[in-house]
């Protein structure tokens, strides 16, 4: 065997364990591991209901609602990876509930106890979430709506509040601006010698994933909603975040602000989707107030 062609299939062998390993990372990321807790609503002193919503591809998202006794209600969305058992969502659904809004929040597909064979990082998430207020406004809950997502759900408040007009008042806390870069920022983090190899695969994981979950990355980057949103909308940003640039979410605020004389900026000194934790106070005079002022 000469010697370039012994070295064509090295590079033949090498190229085929990167695909392997791209696509076997893209798998992964399509379907994160589910997280399930054992807390509900009634340990927070507060009576709930049990909610089943269907998407529209048949998949059941299982969810609560707390009613409180009025028209104004709160959808709270979580993250990649979490679900309503989530510590933030725990906290934010206790501030709102305790401030007198009704509360709803489900967990997205492939999360938590919902159905769904994987997650599209928010894309048809949204069109999820859309169900939820068609099944809130046909039990009369949804004339005064408000959207608090975080992260993940964060992109999606995004992308509803500019599609939505039932949406009349919107937080989106630590939102993804662009999922590729958010991506590669969490490569960044970790603490292996493969990261290096993880960064060098990554555009080729990223269009593996958008591929295989039916996504154009294109619809994952949020500016192109910014200038379709109308309603007040409060951006939270968190000052030491690594999974989402502050300049991007700068940005977005630039564009959002432009159109939308409604539109607010708050930079909490928090890390990603931690200020609800770490700042309950300030928080909750943010992201409270703010609703009750909307929510008239």
């Amino acid at each position: 065997m000469s010697a370039l062609l012994l070295l064509m299939l090295v590079i033949l062998a090498a190229v085929a364990v990167l695909l392997a390993l791209a696509y076997a990372i893209s798998g992964k990321l399509l379907r994160p591991p589910r997280h399930r807790g054992e807390w509900t609503p009634r340990d927070l002193g507060y009576e709930y209901e049990e909610a089943v919503v269907e998407t529209r591809e048949g998949f059941k998202l299982r969810g609560w609602f707390i009613p409180r006794g009025t028209d104004r209600t709160v959808v709270v969305i979580h993250g990649y990876t979490s679900s309503r058992w989530g510590d933030y969502v725990e906290k934010s659904v206790e501030m709102l509930a305790r401030r007198g809004f009704n509360v709803a929040l489900f967990d997205m597909r492939a999360h938590g106890e919902s159905e769904g064979r994987f997650t599209t990082l928010g894309y048809l998430e949204a069109e999820d979430v859309r169900r939820i207020i068609d099944w809130l406004e046909g039990r009369g809950t949804g004339a005064k709506l408000g959207l608090l997502g975080f992260s993940m759900g964060g992109a999606i408040t995004i992308m509803l509040a500019a599609s939505d007009s039932r949406v009349k008042a919107a937080v989106a806390d630590s939102p993804y601006i662009d999922i590729v870069s958010s991506g590669r920022c969490w490569i960044r983090r970790l603490r292996t010698p493969l990261r290096h190899i993880l960064l060098a695969i990554y555009p080729l994981v990223v269009r593996l994933t958008a591929r295989r979950a039916g996504v154009r990355l294109e619809d994952l980057v949020m500016y192109k909603y910014a200038e379709k949103i109308k309603q007040p909308f409060l951006v939270v940003a968190s000052e030491r975040d690594e999974l989402v640039p502050l300049e991007e979410v700068k940005r977005f605020y630039s564009i959002l602000s432009r159109s939308n004389t409604d539109a607010e900026l708050w930079v909490a000194p928090a890390e990603h989707v931690r200020a609800v934790l770490v700042v309950p106070e300030e928080y909750e005079e943010k992201v409270a107030g703010f609703f009750e002022r909307w929510l008239q």
